[in-house]
């Protein structure tokens, strides 16, 4: 299967509701989703018209280019590391699909110890999947590196 950016990128319609409001702690209220990746990562653009990178399974936040206008040569040159294709093609093979508003997202995520392979993906609302990993990130975030998690909680969407 040749993997588009059809199939690295999904439509979303933001709407009325902020996909992004269990992420506010870390990328603050003035950025707007741009551009949201099949795996569920996010590019938001700035004020100042510089784009980053939301990698949700990380819980990081980066800025990848200064204008919105340099953010396709950076798909480009960063495909691999910003959209996964061998593994989007990967779940696309095995039948998965993704409907309006949908993202591959984990069963288990990385932060809590789960992988970035086909057995640990399937399809999820974006909301869901945005506030869900929000949330724990945010719960997680001060803990030292290898710190034992044994609950997190997850508040209503």
């Amino acid at each position: 299967m040749k993997i588009t950016w059809n199939e690295l990128t999904v439509k979303f319609d933001s709407g009325e509701t902020d996909l992004l409001g269990d992420w506010r702690w870390l990328i603050g209220d003035t950025v707007q989703p741009v551009l949201i990746a099949a795996l569920g990562d996010v590019f938001l653009q700035e004020i100042d018209d510089s784009v980053w990178w939301l990698d949700i399974g990380a819980g990081q936040y980066s800025k990848v280019v200064d204008s919105s206008d340099e953010l396709e040569q950076a798909m480009v040159a960063n495909v691999d590391d910003w959209f996964a294709p061998q593994l989007v093609g990967d779940l696309l093979d095995s039948g998965l699909t993704l409907g309006p508003n949908q993202c591959f997202s984990f069963k288990i995520p990385p932060i809590l110890g789960g992988k970035y392979e086909p057995a640990n993906l399937e399809p999820t609302d974006l909301a869901v999947h945005f506030s869900i990993l929000g949330q724990i990130h945010q719960q997680v975030k001060d803990l030292p590196e290898g710190t034992p998690i044994s609950s997190v909680k997850i508040g209503e969407l």
